[in-house]
């Protein structure tokens, strides 16, 4: 008698398991789209996207979601669109039982702008990806500029970590500029970096009226540990204005040219 009454009950409860999600479902299809929501989840760090972007390119798309039944909404086609808008790194696009659909978005996160030396100007973001500039909003990040040449079209499609030969700068840019984007120090006290002619990258500091001469991006970690040496050690009793130059770029040197 208990198994039979277990079974029953569970029959019970399965019925209405099934019928209360028909009933959810059916009321889904009843639904019509009555707002569309704009989550922007890093809208306090970046403002390189507003929901009036996100709209119009929708509209543009022809996809029109308000007085649309929820049935008729192609949710992975919408966030597919949306994905592909250049500053948008990430889009998840859902319905909610009171009519609304829901568009979370993170945008992508710049840490180096670029200004070539005709002037042009993009970013490249913490994945390493070219990133267009905004007439909406400037990123306060650290800049590289001086003798760079960009002979490739700059779309958010290209990704400078795999650069090699005369493009190999821009990876070291990108990997010099995330290491120091990482380090509360660092990333407070450079704040400029400058590529001369000899293709030698240069570190301008907010403290001290020296300029540090970097090299390329190899062996940063020691580089940087050696001019922190520098900073604790000898910069104190000699004075920060003493050096014009501070020559990291010898491997196992730190090379000081005392200002004239």
């Amino acid at each position: 008698m208990k198994k039979f009454r277990d079974i029953f009950i569970w029959t019970l409860v399965v019925g209405y398991a099934i019928l209360a999600f028909g009933f959810v479902a059916e009321k889904q299809k009843a639904l019509v789209c009555n707002n569309v929501e704009v989550i922007i989840v890093d809208s306090l760090k970046n403002r390189f996207v507003e929901k009036e972007n996100i709209l119009r390119l929708l509209e543009r798309r022809g996809i029109k979601l308000i007085g649309r039944s929820f049935n008729d909404i192609d949710l992975s086609k919408t966030e597919a669109i949306i994905n592909e808008y250049p500053p948008v790194k990430k889009a998840e696009v859902y319905k909610t039982a009171n009519g609304s659909i829901v568009i979370d978005l993170k945008q992508r996160n710049p840490i180096l702008r670029i200004f070539d030396r005709n002037n042009e100007t993009f970013y490249i973001d913490e994945d390493g990806y070219l990133m267009k500039t905004s007439g909406n909003f400037t990123s306060h990040v650290i800049i590289a500029n001086g003798n760079i040449g960009v002979n490739f079209q700059v779309t958010s499609k290209t990704n400078v970590t795999k650069f090699k030969g005369k493009q190999k700068i821009f990876a070291d840019l990108y990997f010099l500029s995330k290491y120091i984007a990482n380090d509360k120090f660092w990333n407070a006290q450079i704040q400029q970096i400058y590529v001369n002619t000899s293709g030698d990258i240069e570190l301008v500091p907010s403290v001290g009226s020296h300029v540090i001469v970097f090299g390329d991006y190899s062996d940063c970690e020691t580089k940087f540990d050696n001019l922190m040496s520098l900073y604790k050690n000898g910069l104190p009793a000699k004075g920060w204005n003493t050096y014009e130059t501070i020559n990291l770029k010898y491997k196992g040197q730190v090379i000081c040219t005392k200002r004239e």
